[in-house]
């Protein structure tokens, strides 16, 4: 069976909220946390920044093509300006909520599903927000026809 990548970003979306502890942003991924007035405290949004044919991967109109989708997570953390030692800590926690959702979310039509890295991790300027942005990498199969 194949997957499209809007349903691989979906189904990423669906179950960080369906934790309970999120709040998905109306902004796409790449808009998300450029304006700190478009921020909420536990925001994220998911986005797929790109997909690339896997090269041992099959790759036939009637079956389809295997291919690589990079999946990313940004999260926004809102600090506690008297403590914000602990807020860090808490939106560290945070990370590994998501890191641990993502990767057990459901795997149907998904032959591979990893936890790539967390290339940024950074307090605003304004010292109220963190972002967080967390990448996985999805080996899936998509139609051609």
């Amino acid at each position: 069976m194949s997957l499209t990548v809007a349903a691989l970003r979906q189904r990423a979306e669906t179950a960080i909220v369906d934790e309970g502890s999120f709040n998905r942003s109306p902004l796409p991924w790449d808009m998300f946390g450029r304006d700190p007035s478009g921020l909420m405290h536990r925001g994220f949004a998911v986005g797929t920044p790109a997909s690339s044919w896997r090269e041992n991967g099959r790759q036939r109109v009637s079956v389809g093509a295997f291919i690589e989708t990079a999946l990313s997570v940004r999260l926004a953390y809102k600090l506690r300006l008297k403590d914000q030692r602990q807020s860090y800590d808490d939106a560290l926690a945070d990370e590994h909520t998501i890191i641990q959702t993502v990767v057990g979310m459901s795997r149907a039509d998904i032959t591979g599903l990893v936890y790539v890295d967390t290339p940024r991790r950074v307090v605003m300027d304004e010292g109220e927000w963190m972002l967080i942005d967390i990448n996985f990498s999805a080996q899936h199969l998509i139609a051609l026809e």
